[in-house]
Order: structure tokens, then sequence, then C-alpha cells
């Protein structure tokens, strides 16, 4: 298990703080592998990192499958039309409540 995984499992985690943490895609599939095991975690904030349209699309894979999260904030990332473009895809088949792209 990855420590990603690890942080993921944990049952008493909710809430995710990484904003401004300088992630990028990379960071941002890390997180999306993660995600898609996740029970717990209802609130990530993602803001004001360095995520572009492939990190995007790699949340929007996770979001298609993850049912606990609720909220996810990605403003002031480097995420296009692309990436809004699979974001709003996995939403139509996802229960996240409040996800901000854009500001």
């Amino acid at each position: 298990m990855t420590e990603t995984h690890f942080l993921f499992s944990v049952q008493v985690l909710t809430h995710l703080y990484l904003n401004q943490n300088q992630i990028t895609d990379n960071g941002a599939q890390l997180l999306a592998e993660a995600l898609k095991v996740n029970k717990a975690l209802t609130y990530i904030d993602l803001r004001n990192n360095q995520i572009g349209d492939n990190g995007a699309q790699q949340l929007a894979e996770a979001l298609k499958v993850n049912k606990v999260l609720t909220q996810l904030r990605l403003h002031q990332n480097q995420i296009g039309d692309n990436g809004a473009q699979q974001l709003a895809e996995a939403l139509k088949i996802n229960k996240v409540s409040n996800v901000n792209v854009f500001e």
C-alpha cells in the first residue's frame, strides 16, 4: 500500500487541505488513484496548485467511481476547457455536490 493509498484508507480523515502545495498532474494522478478506494474523505481542497488538463482528467476518472466525496475545490490551477469538460462528464454520474474549478 502506498502512502497515498494509506492516507485515503484512514477512516477518520474526512477533510484534506492541499491548497498551495505545487501539486502537478503527477500528484493529481496519485490522488486520483487513492480517491478510487476512498471510504471516508468527503472534502478535498486542491486550490492554487499546478494541476492541468491531464490531472483533471485523472481526477475525473476517479470521480466516476468514488461514492463518498461531496466537495472538491480546484480553482486557481491550470485546468483548461478540456479538463473542465472531463470533470463535467464525471459529475453526471457522481454525487459530488460542490466542485469549484473556476473562482
